[in-house]
């Protein structure tokens, strides 16, 4: 196990590798904003935040606390339903490891890796650890995709701004194969390792696997698959309590990083409903998901941008998107970075039974 964790550092956690992602997101992230700002300057000044009122900036502050502190219990509450040991101070610190993490990887696909490492380092199994990381992940998208319909059957007009005539298209087929995984790990889990072992037996006959690699790769597979999908069926009926609380905590945190515009645009001097502003959020996270830039650096810009656009003034969106990313992105990067040298580079994980 150790030479597989350590397999796992090298490919995902190796500095050049670390170093290249980041400095792609920094690229995108800082063209796309110049950009924008040539477009819509007009006179706009990031020193508009100083003259935000200071119960406004206040709140900022206090939302961001929180924000992180939402992120942590949404995971935690999964890990408890499935009766993972684990304190909510080391879940805290792989609040920012997974916003560093998925923000430098395309596709976002790192920080779910960098979690389950994690938790398996700190004593929870492979199965239960993968399994509480994309029940997170899911529990959040599924709020957002369900959310989607319904927002743009309220506002046709909004279709326009979306990728053509087959956003329905693409949603329907972006749900199906959500339900489908969950279905297949649940209730047709040897059918998933039927195949697997045609793989690998294929692998095998063309001499690519000794025999005793494809028995232990085999082996191994099986077993984390029937934990995954046990842990999976027991979220679903695991105790009630836990099982509110993870889905409270996941709205929670999705409305604390949907108030920042909130927040931001009260302190530029409007006074736009929070539900205009959280439908268009909906929409912005709902592309980003699609986004194969790191962090959707770029997409989330652009998109943001032009959803925005028909609500505030040209000089104030460029202060308007800059804060919005800073305060819900760049401030987690930038406390990951240190989180993730010291828990992995430096060696501050350490192995518990």
């Amino acid at each position: 196990m150790k030479g597989q964790n350590q397999n796992f550092i090298d490919k995902y956690f190796n500095l050049k590798n670390s170093f290249l992602y980041f400095g792609l997101f920094l690229f995108i992230s800082v063209v796309s904003l110049y950009y924008i700002n040539k477009i819509y300057s007009e006179g706009s000044n990031l020193d508009v935040f100083l003259r935000f009122p200071v119960k406004i900036i206040i709140s900022i502050f206090l939302l961001l606390f929180f924000y992180f502190i939402f992120d942590g219990l949404r995971l935690y509450f999964v890990l408890k339903t499935l009766k993972a040991d684990i304190s909510f101070w080391n879940i805290y610190k792989l609040v920012f490891i997974n916003i560093f993490i998925s923000n430098i990887t395309p596709l976002a696909t790192g920080g779910g890796f960098a979690q389950v490492y994690f938790l398996q380092k700190k004593g929870v199994p492979l199965g239960k650890s993968s399994a509480a990381v994309l029940i997170r992940t899911l529990l959040s998208a599924m709020m957002l995709f369900l959310s989607v319909p319904f927002i743009l059957f309220r506002n046709q007009a909004m279709l326009n701004l979306l990728p053509g005539n087959y956003m329905y298209i693409y949603l329907a087929i972006f749900l199906s194969l959500y339900f489908l995984v969950f279905y297949l790990l649940i209730f047709k889990l040897r059918l998933i390792m039927k195949y697997i072992y045609k793989l690998f037996y294929f692998l095998k006959k063309r001499h690519l696997l000794s025999k005793k690699r494809f028995r232990k790769i085999i082996l191994y597979i099986f077993k984390h698959l029937e934990l995954f999908s046990e842990d999976l069926a027991f979220f679903i009926q695991g105790k009630k309590i836990f099982v509110f609380l993870s889905l409270i905590f996941t709205i929670i945190f999705l409305l604390a990083e949907f108030s920042f515009t909130f927040l931001i645009l009260k302190g530029l001097g409007y006074s736009i409903s929070f539900y205009q502003i959280l439908t268009m959020q909906i929409l912005v996270v709902f592309i980003m998901y699609f986004a194969p830039t790191p962090g959707a650096a770029g997409i989330a810009e652009g998109g943001y941008s032009l959803l925005f656009a028909r609500f505030v003034a040209k000089k104030d969106l460029f202060p308007l998107l800059f804060y919005w990313r800073f305060f819900s992105k760049y401030i987690g990067i930038f406390i990951g970075i240190f989180v993730f040298f010291y828990l992995i580079i430096r060696g501050g994980i350490k192995d518990e039974e």
